[in-house]
């Protein structure tokens, strides 16, 4: 009779204990986790309450005051503050997931024979390929259309080079724009022509509107357009995003899919610098995981094409110094609408001189140093003369490091002596003490794994060069990892909500098979996702 009295009151004391421990949603524990918080401490359990952390601390620390019917037993591995990429094109990237994929292509011969396999058995109006680059052939000048016109003399093909700045389209597809050489439409420079023709070489805004010319997926075409672009994310490990520019209608489409609660992934999204988009915004917008508070502009193009604009006349080609996208009329004018309505603005500047002229306007609004955290995107080649000025205008230099190790092998026939104030990130860093990096996605890999090897040993996959390409800018794995995920928070103003794991921040995690913080080189690159966790929601898993 003792001993059962003594059983009911031990299970007595087990219930009362267990009822007066906090109720959590989710406990994670057993983890090697980084907070990336201010000191960057280490914990290995985390308690979720409402898709919020409410305490890191632990295991026993937490599994003594919070319960929960949901536990998660990290066994030992690496959790992360969910990925940030501070740079990508979002719809693109589902878009070109479902087009021809022309990276890595060897030689244009390869390029053809990947688009007859693509479109083999399936009936097509038009051809879309994406990723090519002449850099990575033989003969590294760039390819003419009359193979293109040979294989396919109705159907129009247009393929978009690898940077997203130029497209190589056939005759069916020029017919289809509608232009012509010597149309006072297209601005100079724009379109390469040899003996009188179209050598089917088009740039910048030339390039656009051939892209432009093919329907774009609209209602559920467009929904699994997004959906399948999440999905790619998440299995890279990322919870945020900066999408780098949308049109109206594809961010309406955005807003309604997170007011029905379909999309789970948290993005900051651009405005391109339309008339119909600052007339609908007049003010920054939220709408529960999307942001709208960004304006992005262009200065000028990309330096694989020849269309980044430079101080001096390209080392490879003296007859140019690349393009200009628009005037400084329109681009100041633009900016003063983004003071004046308080939204960021995100300008993209490859060239010196492109950056010259952004942080000199920049700096005629913005006049001191401030908190309204406008940004260059890319700041590939920065004038050392100029670099000073993120610093005094309190300019925000957005990176993304595969960029340098995609460029390495060839930026220095662009740019000559000039390569040396390229890809500067060490020097851009000491600017403000921070700044964001992200991948450019679909141009570079959807992989802040990448990122951050490219950050930090400045190689590309194939482990080259040996020391590293120009390795007194690489950024520190600290730097490296704080770059995708807190800075690139701070980038968005959102550093107090996301960015590291801490009590009141949204429970965004990731979980890798290895910790980058100590693995050696060689073995990063190979690091895998095995979970990613939106405010406490598995997302993606490859555990059982």
């Amino acid at each position: 009779m003792i001993r059962k009295s003594c059983t009911l009151l031990l299970i007595a004391l087990i219930t009362l204990s267990c009822e007066m421990k906090e109720k959590a949603d989710l406990i994670l524990y057993n983890g090697d986790v980084y907070t990336v918080d201010s000191v960057f401490s280490k914990c290995t359990a985390i308690a979720v309450k409402h898709g919020i952390i409410v305490a890191t601390g632990g295991d026993e620390e937490i599994l003594n005051r919070y319960r929960s019917d949901s536990y998660i037993d990290l066994k030992g591995g690496f959790l992360y503050p969910g990925f940030n990429d501070a740079h990508c094109h979002f719809i693109s990237l589902g878009e070109g997931l479902m087009t021809c994929d022309l990276r890595g292509a060897g030689s244009f011969d390869e390029i053809l024979a990947r688009i007859k396999e693509f479109i083999e058995d399936k009936p097509v109006s038009y051809i879309l390929g994406e990723g090519w680059d002449q850099n990575l052939w033989e003969d590294k000048s760039f390819p003419t259309n009359e193979k293109l016109n040979e294989l396919f003399p109705k159907t129009p093909v247009i393929l978009t080079r690898i940077d997203f700045h130029a497209v190589i389209a056939n005759n069916a597809a020029i017919d289809r724009v509608g232009i012509k050489p010597g149309d006072p439409s297209i601005p100079p420079g724009e379109a390469l022509i040899k003996n009188g023709r179209f050598t089917g070489i088009f740039l910048e805004n030339t390039a656009e509107r051939f892209k432009n010319s093919i329907p774009k997926p609209t209602g559920k075409s467009l929904e699994k357009v997004i959906m399948t672009a999440e999905e790619e994310c998440f299995k890279n490990g990322l919870t945020s995003i900066s999408d780098a520019e949308e049109s109206l209608s594809c961010i309406l489409s955005l807003d309604t899919l997170y007011t029905k609660g379909k999309l789970k992934i948290r993005s900051d999204v651009w405005l391109t610098a339309s008339e119909e988009n600052m007339n609908h915004f007049k003010a920054p917008y939220r709408n529960g995981r999307m942001r709208v508070g960004t304006l992005k502009l262009y200065i000028d193009g990309a330096l694989g094409s020849r269309g980044a604009l430079l101080k001096y006349p390209y080392s490879d080609d003296p007859s140019t110094t690349g393009i200009r996208i628009g005037s400084e009329v329109v681009f100041t004018r633009q900016c003063a609408w983004a003071l004046k309505n308080g939204f960021q603005v995100a300008t993209h500047c490859i060239g010196d001189q492109a950056n010259h002229e952004a942080l000199r306007v920049y700096g005629s609004l913005l006049k001191t140093k401030n908190d309204l955290r406008w940004r260059i995107e890319h700041a590939q080649v920065v004038d050392p003369s100029d670099i000073n000025l993120f610093g005094k205008y309190s300019i925000i230099p957005s990176i993304q490091p595969t960029h340098a190790t995609s460029d390495m092998f060839w930026a220095d026939e662009r740019l000559g002596s000039r390569i040396k104030d390229s890809y500067a990130y060490k020097a851009l860093l000491s600017q403000l003490g921070w700044l964001p990096s992200g991948t450019d996605f679909p141009i570079e890999k959807v992989s802040p794994i990448y990122t951050f090897f490219a950050a930090v040993y400045r190689k590309n996959l194939e482990f080259e060069p040996d020391s590293g390409f120009q390795p007194e800018n690489a950024l520190t794995k600290e730097e490296a990892l704080k770059s995708m995920t807190i800075w690139a928070a701070k980038a968005s103003f959102e550093e107090n909500v996301k960015g590291s794991i801490e009590k009141g921040k949204y429970a965004d995690f990731v979980l890798l098979d290895r910790d980058i913080m100590t693995a050696p080189d060689y073995e990063i690159p190979s690091t895998r996702v095995l979970m990613t966790i939106v405010g406490g929601e598995v997302v993606y898993s490859l555990l059982p």
